[in-house]
This record gives structure tokens, sequence and C-alpha cells, in this order.
């Protein structure tokens, strides 16, 4: 059997399973308002579990298939299918028997308990349904990995393509350098002037200070007149 109709044929269950729930087991709006008697809803739930239970056996083919080695179905895959079966089994034996206990139970004193189970019942098969056809996507092979990309060198951004707001803070930052440069530069300046005119000054002194005569010396060394008139005689 190919997956194909396999899984037609378990859809078909499905949805027949589903109007046969909805029309006389829960809500049961026909029995209960009497269109239709409690015998043929009693029927129609013990044929409800029959459908529930023949929707294991496409599930069954279908594991059967995928077991043989050459198609290497994932563990995933073959666990789901066979969680699948379980669920439909289970979910049929819940629905039959307790159709099969409403024939002496009375809705009115276990109805509570009678349609917790059903909805218990309906879940589980819900369950199992949808394991069977997620074991589908678990047999698909995982997406190739991406290659990877080589790091790009980050490139410098050129001027014209810089935003408003860049230019703008660009043009500050700009602005503030040249203004330090510009006091830096002043005042380097008015330093080597000052080192020169103080260079100059003491060059002016110095000479001045070493062309002046000593007049104490000049006294010590000249001869009075009267020496030299002494010296004459």
């Amino acid at each position: 059997m190919s997956r194909t109709v396999a899984t037609v044929w378990h859809a078909s269950l499905s949805t027949l399973a589903v109007i046969l729930y909805f029309l006389f087991v829960l809500p049961r709006w026909w029995e209960l308002t009497g269109f239709s008697t409690h015998v043929l809803g009693t029927v129609l739930r013990i044929l409800l579990g029959l459908v529930v239970a023949a929707m294991a056996l496409p599930v069954a083919a279908v594991l059967k298939q995928s077991r043989k080695p050459e198609f290497g179905t994932p563990q995933l895959a073959l666990s789901l299918r066979t969680g699948s079966i379980v669920a439909h089994l289970v979910a049929a034996v819940l629905i039959t028997g307790t159709a099969i206990s409403e024939i002496w139970l009375s809705l009115d004193s276990f109805g509570v308990w009678l349609f917790g189970i059903y909805g218990a019942a309906a879940a589980i098969a819900v369950l199992g349904i949808g394991a069977y056809y997620l074991a589908f996507v678990a047999e698909m092979p995982p997406p190739p990995p991406k290659p990877i990309k080589p790091k790009s060198e980050k490139k410098p951004r050129r001027w014209g393509k810089k935003s408003g707001e860049a230019k703008a803070e660009d043009a500050e930052d700009s602005e503030t350098k040249d203004a330090e440069d510009a006091e830096d530069s002043d005042t380097d300046a008015d330093a080597g002037d000052a080192a020169d005119d103080e260079a100059d000054a003491t060059e002016i002194v110095e000479p001045t200070e070493a062309d002046e005569p000593a007049p104490a010396d000049d006294d010590k060394l000249r001869p009075s007149g009267k020496r030299q008139a002494k010296k004459g005689q």
C-alpha cells in the first residue's frame, strides 16, 4: 500500500469519525431532543469506536513499509507512528466500552463520568491523528548547513555618503581642532618672542658693564704731579 492511499484512507475515516462523534456522542442533540432513539445512538457510538480502531490500519501499513532498512526512516518517525496506532486503539476501546455501558447506566446518575470518558477518548484520538501526520515531517531531511561567509573588512566611509548629522559632527570636530591648533601656535609664538627679547636684553647689558672703566684702579695707577716733580729733581 502506497503512502498516498494510506493517507487518503486515514483522512476519510477521520472525517467520518468527527461527524459521528459530533452528532451522537457530544453534544448528541438529536438523541437528547428525542429526534433519534437511544438504541440508534448506542449503535452509532459503537460504530464510531470501530471506525476509530480502523484508523489504525493505514498507520500500521505505513509503519510496516517504513521499517524497511532501504528507506532509512528516522527513529522519531517510527516512534510517532507506533504511538499513533496505540492512541487510536485506546480511544476506540474507551468509546466502545462507554457506549456499551450506557445500556445499564443512566445519564442522570453517571452522565458526568460518561461524558468525561468520551472527552478523554476524543483527546487521545486527536493525539493519534496528529502523531501520524507529524511522522511525515520527521522523515524530511534536515536543511543543508549554510555556508560560512568570510568576514569582510570594514571599509572607511566616504565623505560623500555620510549623512547630514555625521557631516555636522565632523565639521564641528574639525573646527574645534583648528581652534586648538591656532591657540597653541599663538602661545608658542608669544613664548618665542619673549625668549628672544630676554636674550637681546642680556646681550646689551653685558657689553656695557664690560666697557665701563674702573675709576679706583686708574687713580692708583696714575702718578700725581708732585711725584713727577720730585722725580725730575
